[in-house]
């Protein structure tokens, strides 16, 4: 596939051909990011040095990166790194990958909350299943005097969502947690939390195989498998959150494309007021938001 080329130009061009005839999504920018990791160069620095010649030591590592991404191997585990809400996140193999779309459920409960707890000293958050730790990390970093506590049963996303915090500022107020649900949290937080977090596992489990493979075969099915009909994990949420929150607090769930529906029908019965819904970019809902009910709300 690179056998006599030598340029970064020539480089990103038949790489580029090889992935769109291998199917792989964005396939310049594909070539752009894995060639850019080999010689530690921006996108545009590689367009400043098009002529640059590789050596052969680093034409053989970007061969089996481009090899690996064809198989499909995932871009960001590839390089290490994904950007989320404009900070550069660590990945690793194990972990599930962020997605573009959960920046939105950053944006939504840094709006809500920005509103609600200008005047606290101390607003505190929870996040269940934290992976990388995009959504804990990016909120503290969003609102300085956050506290986050997030829990994940994966071990190395709990280890990851560390390693993140600390390279991004905020290891201070950000405490990752390993275990399942509410179990990790510390009880004497019972009533004070302001906002509840999630992004989580909301792929029917009769789906999870039918996925592209990039995601069956590298994203942990943990992360992915919602139960029978994908909403396993939003009843749990939405039974145990009560008992978490402060009168008003707020609860933010990313969602599948088809669930704008159903989930917040799950907050409803659990006795959650105010409920929105956000859609994508792709006019597919995508956030679910509601508050615990307070004064004024008939409860509390």
């Amino acid at each position: 596939m690179t056998e006599g080329l030598k340029t970064v130009r020539e480089l990103i061009k038949v790489t580029a051909d090889w992935f769109t005839q291998h199917g792989v999504e964005s396939p310049r920018l594909n070539a752009e990011r894995l060639l850019g990791d080999v010689l530690s160069l921006t996108r545009l620095e590689l367009y400043l040095h098009h002529d640059r010649p590789l050596t052969g030591d680093e034409t053989a590592r970007y061969r089996d990166l481009v090899k690996r991404r064809g198989a499909g191997e995932p871009l960001q585990t590839l390089i290490g790194q994904t950007e989320f809400y404009s900070r550069a996140f660590k990945v690793e193999a194990g972990v599930f990958i962020p997605r573009p779309e959960t920046e939105l459920l950053v944006e939504r409960c840094v709006a809500l909350m920005t509103s609600d707890t200008s005047s606290l000293l101390n607003p505190t958050a929870l996040e269940i299943g934290c992976g990388s730790g995009v959504i804990g990390v990016s909120l503290a970093a969003e609102m300085p005097r956050l506290r986050v506590w997030t829990s994940d049963v994966n071990p190395a996303a709990v280890a990851l969502t560390a390693v993140n915090a600390r390279r991004l500022g905020v290891g201070a107020r950000v405490e990752p947690l390993a275990g399942p649900l509410f179990r990790p949290f510390p009880v004497q937080l019972r009533g004070q939390v302001h906002l509840l977090v999630s992004n989580p596992p909301y792929i029917p489990s009769d789906v999870v195989p039918t996925l592209d493979r990039e995601v069956v075969d590298h994203d942990p099915h943990d992360a992915l498998d919602g139960g029978p009909d994908g909403l396993d994990v939003y009843r749990a949420i939405a039974a145990g959150a009560g008992a978490w929150l402060t009168p008003r607090g707020l609860v933010a769930l990313e969602i599948g494309y088809d669930q704008g529906v159903s989930v917040p029908e799950i907050l409803t019965n659990a006795g959650f007021v105010d409920i929105e819904v956000r859609n994508d970019l792709n006019g597919h809902p995508r956030v679910v938001t509601g508050r615990w009910p307070g004064a004024g709300d008939g409860s509390n």
